[in-house]
C-alpha cells in the first residue's frame, strides 16, 4: 500500500479515536436487567436532567462500569425513601449512590466508596447562628431519611428537626425565612443555590461530617457487591473516573474538555488537509493532555491525602511485603508514629502482634471488621477492628489497603454494663437472702414467744429451744450459701433427705399460722433422698410452704408436701432414678391464669407492697437452677395450687460418689 494512503488511514482512525475516546463494549442486554434506582433530588451525583433523564456523576459512572463489565442495568431514579425502602424489601438490587454508615450496614452491603460527601450547616445572610454549637434547640431542615437527618437525631442538638423531600425544598424554605438552618450536602447546595438563584444563604462554620459515598446493595448479593468493586477498580485504571470526577466536579475542567473537544474537531479538519498538519496538531494535543492528566492526578492524590487526614479512623495502605507504604494523619497519632517511620520501612505487623494471616484473611473477601490489638512505639496497646481488601496489580496480589478503628471507648462501655449487671445480680441475690432470713427469723420469735408465755413448762421451753436452733442453723445455712455465691465457689452437693427438711421447714412456720392451717407430711421411706446443697433445699421448700400458708391464712385449708412419679421424666438408671418430683399443694383460692406466668419474675406480688416483696418465687427458681433441677405450677381459681419441684436423685451408696449425708 502506498505511504500516503497508510498515512491517510491513520489520520482517519485517529480522528474516529478522538471523536469517541470511550467506545466501549456493548453490554449484554439479553440477561434479565439489574434494577438500580437513585436520589432525584441530589445534584450533581444524581438528579433528572431538563429532559427529565437520570444524570450526575453516580449514573456516569455506573453506565460506564456496566457498559465495561457488559453488565445489563436498568437506571431510575425516585424519591429517596422509595429508594430506601424498595431496596430494603427487594424491589431493587442497587442503589446508585448511598453514605455508608454503621446504622445502614445492619440492613446493606456497600462497595468501594467512589467519592466523600461534606454535610454543611446553612443559614440565612447575617444570622446569629454561626457554628453546629449556636444550633442547640433551632428549628434545622433535613432532607427526610437522608444521612443528614439520621446524623443530626443521633446527636440530639435541637429536638426541632424538620424533615422534608428534598435538598431543594430546605433551600427554598430557608430563603423564604423559614426555619433557623439547614443542613445539606455541600456540593448539592452550591448547586441548587446556583440553580434557583439563591443569594442571601451561606454556610456556616466548617463542614460538619465527611462521609464515604458507594454504590449499595441488599445484604448477601455479594456477586453483585464485588462486580462493582471490580468495575471502580477498572475505572480507576482506566482513567475514567477522573474523567467523570472532573466532569461533575470542576467547572474549570469542564471548559477544559469544551475547549478540547473544540480542538479535536478543528485537528480532525486540519487532518485531513495534510498529513504533516495533522501529526503536528496531534503531538501538540498530547503534549497537553499529559500535562493535563499529571495536574489532575496530583489534584486527585492531593484531594485523597486530605479527606483522608480528616477521618478519625487511621487509614493504611502497604506494599506487597506488608511494609507500610501511607498512612493518614490519625495513623501517625494513633500509633504514635511520625512521618520518617514509613521512610525507615515498618511493617504492618509491627503493630499487630500477633496477627499474622491478615494478608490472607483480606484476600478471602471479609468485609467485616477483624479484632486485633494495636500496639504502636510509644503507645499502650489498644483494641481495634481491622478492615482491610487486597490491592491487585495486573491480577496479582500487590499489598492491602485498609482501616484501623479504635474501639477503646466501645469497649469501656461494654466493661460498664457487665459491672452494672453484676451489681444487679448482687442487689437480687441479697434480696432473695433477705426475704429467705425473714422467714426463718418469723419462725425463730414465734417459738420464742411461747417459751415466754410457758416459762415453767420445761418439756416445751426445751423443745421451743431446739426449733431455734435449728432456725439458727437454717439461717448459718442461709448465709454461707450467700458467700458461696458472691464468691463464685459451686454448691457443695451431699445427700438431703427430703422427709427431714420438710420437718424442719413445718416445725419453723406451723407456729405463726394458727390452727386454722393443717400440714401433712407425706414425704416418707428411704427414697427421699436428693443430690443438693441443703441450704438451697431448705430455701426453696421454706418459701413455697410460707407463700401456701399465707394463701389459706384467712379460709383455712391443708399444706401438703409429698412425693410423685413423673410420668415425662421417670428415668432410671442402674444406680436409681435420675430425679426426684416433689410436690408443694395447698387448698388455697389457686392461681389466676393471667399470673400464672409472672410469678416466678423478681419482685411481682399480688400481696401489696406491705405485706410482700415478690421476691420469693424467683429466689426458688434461682435456687432450683442452680442445683440442675426444674419447677412448674398447677393452678385453677377455687381448687388450690400444686408446685411441682424436680431435683436430682442422690446416688445410691456404694457407686463411687463420696455421698455423704446432710444432718
Amino acid at each position: 500500500m502506498p505511504v500516503p494512503m497508510r498515512m491517510w488511514l491513520s489520520t482517519c482512525l485517529l480522528a474516529c479515536l478522538v471523536v469517541h475516546p470511550m467506545g466501549l463494549p456493548a453490554a449484554d442486554t439479553s440477561a434479565a436487567p439489574v434494577i438500580a434506582r437513585g436520589d432525584r433530588h441530589f445534584p450533581p451525583y444524581e438528579f433528572l436532567n431538563a429532559d427529565g433523564q437520570p444524570d450526575g456523576f453516580n449514573v456516569d459512572l455506573l453506565k460506564a462500569i456496566s457498559a465495561r463489565l457488559e453488565m445489563n442495568v436498568d437506571i431510575g431514579l425516585d424519591a429517596w425513601e422509595t429508594v430506601l425502602e424498595d431496596l430494603a424489601s427487594g424491589d431493587i438490587q442497587l442503589a446508585t449512590g448511598m453514605i455508608r454508615s454503621a446504622q445502614r450496614e445492619n440492613t446493606f452491603e456497600f462497595s468501594i466508596s467512589h467519592a466523600g460527601v461534606f454535610y454543611c450547616l446553612f443559614v440565612r445572610r447575617g444570622s446569629p447562628i454561626k457554628s453546629i454549637e449556636d444550633a442547640g434547640g433551632k428549628a434545622i431542615l433535613v432532607h427526610a431519611r437522608a444521612y443528614s437527618h439520621d446524623w443530626l437525631q443521633a446527636r440530639r442538638i435541637t429536638d426541632r428537626i424538620m424533615p422534608v423531600s428534598s435538598p431543594r425544598k430546605a433551600l427554598q424554605l430557608l430563603a423564604e425565612g423559614r426555619h433557623d438552618a439547614a443542613i445539606i450536602e455541600r456540593l448539592s447546595a452550591l448547586d441548587l443555590m446556583r440553580e434557583l438563584g439563591i443569594d442571601t444563604i451561606v454556610m456556616a462554620g466548617p463542614p460538619l461530617v465527611c462521609a464515604p459515598y458507594a454504590f449499595a446493595v441488599r445484604k448477601g448479593d455479594d456477586r453483585l457487591l464485588a462486580k462493582l468493586n471490580e468495575g471502580i477498580h477498572l475505572m480507576h485504571q482506566s482513567g475514567v473516573y477522573e474523567d467523570l470526577y472532573r466532569k461533575w466536579f470542576s467547572v474549570a475542567d469542564a471548559h477544559a474538555r469544551r475547549m478540547a473537544m473544540v480542538r479535536s474537531g478543528l485537528f480532525v479538519l486540519a487532518a485531513m488537509a495534510g498529513v504533516a498538519a495533522a501529526i503536528f496538531v496531534w503531538n501538540l494535543l498530547l503534549k497537553k493532555t499529559v500535562r493535563r492528566r499529571t495536574a489532575a492526578l496530583m489534584q486527585s492524590e492531593r484531594r485523597f491525602h486530605e479527606l483522608c487526614d480528616l477521618l478519625p479512623q487511621t487509614v493504611f495502605e502497604t506494599d506487597s511485603s506488608g511494609r507500610l507504604s501511607f498512612l493518614n494523619r490519625s495513623g501517625f497519632d494513633m500509633m504514635g508514629l511520625d512521618p520518617q517511620s514509613i521512610s525507615d520501612g515498618i511493617h504492618l505487623s509491627d503493630l499487630l502482634p500477633g496477627e499474622t494471616d491478615f494478608h490472607a484473611w483480606a484476600l478471602d473477601g471479609h468485609l467485616g471488621g477483624k479484632a486485633c490489638v494495636v500496639s504502636g512505639p510509644d503507645k499502650d496497646p489498644f483494641p481495634a477492628l481491622f478492615y482491610a481488601t487486597p490491592v491487585l496489580s495486573g491480577g496479582r496480589h500487590a499489598g492491602l489497603r485498609g482501616l484501623l478503628v479504635d474501639i477503646t471507648f466501645q469497649k469501656e462501655l461494654e466493661n460498664q454494663v457487665l459491672a452494672s449487671q453484676k451489681m444487679e445480680a448482687l442487689g437480687q441475690l441479697a434480696g432473695g437472702v433477705a426475704h429467705d432470713f425473714s422467714n426463718i427469723v418469723t419462725g425463730i420469735s414465734a417459738y420464742a414467744q411461747l417459751i415466754a408465755r410457758r416459762p415453767q413448762d420445761a418439756d416445751a421451753v426445751a423443745n421451743s429451744a431446739e426449733k431455734i436452733l435449728t432456725g439458727c442453723d437454717r439461717g448459718t445455712d442461709l448465709v454461707r450459701h450467700f458467700l458461696a455465691t458472691a464468691g463464685r465457689r459451686k454448691p457443695e452437693r451431699q445427700r438431703v433427705r427430703l422427709g427431714r427438711v420438710v420437718s424442719e421447714v413445718f416445725n419453723l412456720i406451723q407456729p405463726t399460722c394458727g390452727p386454722a392451717v393443717a400440714f401433712d407430711n407425706a414425704v416418707g421411706g428411704e427414697d427421699d433422698a436428693v443430690w443438693a446443697e441443703p441450704a438451697l433445699v431448705f430455701q426453696v421448700l421454706m418459701n413455697l410452704c410460707v407463700n401456701s400458708a399465707q394463701a389459706m391464712a384467712g379460709s383455712g385449708g391443708t399444706l401438703t408436701v409429698g412425693l410423685m412419679a413423673d410420668p415425662s421424666n421417670g428415668q432410671t438408671s442402674s444406680a436409681g432414678p435420675l430425679q426426684r418430683v416433689l410436690y408443694v399443694a395447698d387448698t388455697g383460692p389457686g392461681i389466676d391464669p393471667d399470673l400464672k406466668d409472672r410469678i416466678f419474675e423478681p419482685f411481682f406480688t399480688t400481696r401489696g407492697k406491705t405485706s410482700g416483696t415478690g421476691i420469693g418465687l424467683f429466689v426458688v427458681g434461682q435456687a432450683l437452677s442452680d442445683m440442675g433441677g426444674d419447677i412448674r405450677v398447677e393452678s385453677e381459681p377455687g381448687k388450690g395450687a400444686t408446685f411441682i419441684v424436680i431435683l436430682p436423685a442422690a446416688p445410691s451408696p456404694g457407686n463411687g460418689v463420696d455421698a455423704k449425708e446432710a444432718t
